[in-house]
């Protein structure tokens, strides 16, 4: 029999603030979940997911956080939400994620911060501002490794990134305050970034947390609003993410739409067709990004693990 601790056992612990819905069947939980979940399985790991739906229409303090939960976590996720203003200065969720950057400094080994969340918290971290596109940017896109750490360990020099945002801050900007970019499209767009750990801090401008069908299930979203007028144009496909035939049907599909803006032709949508024509070679890049991601949460908890033993073990030996 010993009395040193079990550094090694037990439950990963990760939380997933979603800033989308604090609905229990919120479709942004169940993408990041499900993630986690299979790469935790994947490297023979128990871990154990709890979910945070954030009422924006609350007090930060009220808003649906169980607080107190956040710094006894290995890992934390804040997922992106609806952009409601022009600045990232103006967007309720700042406060949410001001106050979980108070509540995780130097307790949670690793924050993912997601999209309206990343910008926020790069905001909040670096004074940065985001600025509008000119057009959605959405689709799957390449990128190419700029940095290796922990979180690209498992990657190839080239990876593909789906992404989904009306908004951006520039990479330039990101590497002038001394923020990590460690994937960056041929434009110069970055997908992820990181602090100067690699770890502590991570901001994702991409949505590695998408399933094959989460591309086309937004296209149709903005579809809707296009033909219930919330929306003045309709909706560009997403770029690089379905074959030429199955581009060629939507297409074909979106034009007439356009020219008779009937909501009942939204029941002849052509699924099949459309979900047939995705090409999903980024899923198995997505995989090893959070395979990374959990493989360096386990690692930190080990190394944090065996510190707490040796310093245990010189108290004993000094009689401290």
């Amino acid at each position: 029999m010993t009395d040193t601790p079990d550094v090694t056992g037990g439950l990963l612990r990760i939380g997933i603030v979603d800033l989308f819905s604090p609905a229990p069947e919120s479709w942004a939980r169940y993408m990041f979940a499900t993630a986690v979940e299979t790469a935790a399985g994947r490297l023979g790991l128990p871990v154990e997911v709890t979910a945070y739906g954030a009422d924006m229409t609350r007090p930060t303090a009220d808003c649906g956080i169980a607080w107190e939960d956040l710094p006894s976590l290995d890992g934390l996720i804040v997922t992106g939400g609806e952009p409601r203003y022009r600045a990232v200065e103006a967007e309720p969720a700042l406060a949410v994620v001001d106050r979980i950057l108070a509540e995780t400094a130097g307790r949670v080994a690793s924050t993912v911060y997601s999209c309206q969340s990343a910008h926020a918290a790069l905001h909040l971290l670096h004074g940065l501002s985001r600025s509008r596109l000119p057009h959605k940017r959405q689709g799957v896109y390449t990128h190419r490794v700029r940095t290796r750490g922990p979180l690209t360990a498992g990657l190839p020099d080239t990876v593909r990134v789906p992404h989904s945002r009306w908004n951006t801050m520039p990479t330039e900007e990101l590497r002038r305050v001394g923020v990590t970019v460690a994937l960056e499209t041929e434009d110069g767009a970055w997908s992820l970034a990181t602090g100067d750990d690699g770890l502590r801090h991570v901001f994702c401008q991409g949505h590695p947390e998408y399933l094959r069908e989460t591309l086309l299930s937004e296209y149709r979203r903005d579809l809707r609003r296009y033909a219930g007028g919330e929306a003045d144009h309709v909706p560009d496909l997403p770029q690089d993410y379905l074959t030429a035939d199955a581009e060629d049907t939507l297409l074909a599909y979106a034009e007439k739409l356009r020219e008779q803006r009937d909501p009942e032709l939204l029941k002849s949508f052509p699924d099949r067709a459309a979900a047939e024509g995705i090409e999903d070679g980024w899923l198995a890049d997505s995989r090893a990004f959070f395979t990374d991601w959990v493989r360096a949460l386990n690692d930190s908890r080990e190394r944090s693990g065996h510190q707490r033993v040796d310093m245990a073990l010189a108290r004993r030996r000094t009689g401290a």
